[in-house]
């Protein structure tokens, strides 16, 4: 069973991990034939797809070193040596891990290249190297890459510290700030080797990285129960700023005597359906930490994928308020993500904005802002 639990609450998002770049399998001719095509097919032109005809395949286009975090590529061509059209898929890997395929026609006595492929390498503390290797109908080509050391992210950018112990089944909230305003950055994550999810699969990450300059992940961290030693894992953070990489780390301790999640007590009013007088509420959650390091609440729009605001809290317990106006999202629910100094958290949707009158089926809706 896998040790750690990705965290696919509304805590999250809409967070979707994703996988290595270019892993999608890419046909180079359209999949779906026509019942009519296969009529008029000829002896001649027959595509064979078995996987004992023969090819040659060879990695002919791949960078002897790349800095870890950096995307990988390299190009391949397939030989077909036979008097016939034939159809054979490559398989990547790297490390002996999937790193995708690809599906191609060949036809008799050509050679082809199909798009290159690529792969986000895994940000190192020490010089490393990977091993690339395509199989194409039992023939194999391989080529060893060199990955140079990252440099580490600025301490001052990275949140929580970096060796928090935290009790089973507790998420923690991490981040990674800008470290450069003006430069385009991209963030990846990888778990004890595994790429979880990156900062392009989700529209919350956008909207956090302009509000609070930084990347953010979640995950909630579990003990496999089948000892009563202390797990460790560790949370690695890739750092794109235009073409130049960081590293981030993490390593967390999951034991009993560790770290709890935060709760939110009470809110005001109940939660449920809310409806916004046109002059405006204020909403309230009390909430706690019973390691007494209360330090933020963000206040999250769903379906508008927005922050109406950001309130800062202290000690074991606090109150956190929100004042909205007369606009109105029509179904959209508010999730506050409640975010401890050592970075544990906790988060629920408590109220979901109704407007009178509107059509719950949404005929003639409008979304206004906050």
């Amino acid at each position: 069973m896998n040790r750690r639990t990705i965290l696919k609450t509304v805590a999250a998002g809409s967070i979707v991990p994703a996988a290595h770049i270019g892993k999608q399998t890419v046909a180079s001719e359209p999949a779906d034939t026509t019942a009519a095509d296969s009529d008029m097919t000829t002896d001649s032109d027959t595509t064979a797809d078995h996987e004992d005809t023969p090819v040659a395949v060879r990695i002919v286009e791949i960078p002897e070193t790349v800095t870890g975090g950096a995307v990988l590529e390299w190009t391949v061509e397939v030989e077909n040596p036979t008097d016939q059209s034939i159809r054979p898929t490559i398989e990547y890997t790297v490390d002996g891990e999937p790193a995708g395929n690809v599906t191609l026609t060949v036809g008799p006595g050509e050679t082809e290249r199909p798009f290159p492929s690529s792969y986000r390498t895994e940000p190192v503390p020490e010089d490393d190297e990977v091993t690339v290797r395509a199989d194409a109908n039992g023939e194999t080509d391989e080529r060893t890459v060199g990955i140079r050391a990252t440099d580490e992210l600025d301490p001052e950018l990275q949140f929580p510290d970096p060796e928090p112990a935290v009790q089973p089944e507790t998420t923690v909230h991490f981040e990674v700030g800008a470290v450069d305003p003006d430069a385009v950055q991209t963030t990846t994550w990888w778990i004890d080797g595994e790429n979880v999810g990156d900062t392009l699969a989700d529209p919350w990450q956008g909207v956090y990285y302009v509000e609070q300059a930084a990347h953010y992940w979640q995950e909630t961290f579990e003990s496999d129960g089948h000892d009563k030693r202390d797990e460790t894992y560790e949370v690695v953070a890739g750092v794109d700023v235009d073409g130049e990489q960081y590293r981030a780390s993490w390593t967390i301790t999951v034991t009993p005597t560790g770290l709890e999640d935060p709760t939110i007590d009470t809110a005001r009013p109940a939660p449920g359906p809310l409806e916004i007088s046109p002059g405006g509420m204020t909403l309230e959650i009390d909430v706690s930490d019973p390691d007494g390091n209360l330090e933020r609440v963000v206040w999250w729009l769903t379906q508008a994928d927005r922050i109406l605001g950001v309130s800062d809290v202290s000690g074991a317990s606090d109150t956190a308020t929100l004042s909205v106006d007369s606009g109105r999202c029509h179904s959209c629910q508010l999730i506050p993500w409640v975010i401890t100094a050592d970075g544990t958290f906790t988060a629920e949707p408590l109220w979901e904005f109704v407007e009178p009158g509107i059509d719950p089926d949404g005929a003639g809706l409008e979304t206004e802002s906050f």
